[in-house]
């Protein structure tokens, strides 16, 4: 997943509920994450200022419409409400001083910290394969949109079980 910087990806580990209506036609899905990344910006040189972690804890409900008719494909778009409560840890303005030798002294920094929930809509796409009549295996992208929070690109694979 990625948030609104061009290196603020990371990993957003997701339990999911789908019950499947309709012959399989409709999905209904909640599904509740968490996404930790790191907070690092680089001021000058190699030198890194490095804030609190990034973290996102989602809760988001898809319904989710299957195009195709069969038993071992599916091809799915959805979309649904989404709920996101976030910390953020932004690097305003950074101070410094470089000494002649390189060394870096005298950094001052001012940030913002978020602590919020968001409230948005997410869109998603899917292709499902069944490996066997209880096992799956898909790839799915999308996007959310949290208003202040900004946009978030969505990508995975999931290996998944029926019960």
């Amino acid at each position: 997943m990625s948030l609104d910087g061009p290196d603020d990806l990371g990993l957003r580990y997701v339990a999911r509920y789908a019950r499947h209506i309709a012959n399989d036609r409709i999905v209904l899905e909640g599904s509740l994450g968490y996404l930790s990344v790191k907070n690092r910006r680089l001021l000058v040189n190699s030198f890194y200022d490095e804030g609190r972690p990034r973290e996102r804890l989602t809760a988001d409900f898809t319904i989710s419409f299957d195009f195709l008719r069969s038993s071992r494909h599916a091809l799915r778009l959805g979309a649904g409400p989404s709920v996101w409560y976030r910390k953020d840890d932004f690097l305003q303005s950074a101070q410094f001083t470089v000494q002649q030798n390189g060394t870096i002294t005298d950094v001052t920094t001012v940030r913002t910290r978020t602590d919020e929930t968001n409230f948005g809509y997410h869109i998603r796409g899917e292709y499902e394969y069944a490996l066997a009549p209880r096992t799956t295996v898909s790839g799915r992208v999308g996007i959310a949109n949290l208003n202040r929070a900004g946009f978030s690109s969505i990508a995975g694979l999931t290996l998944g079980y029926r019960f």
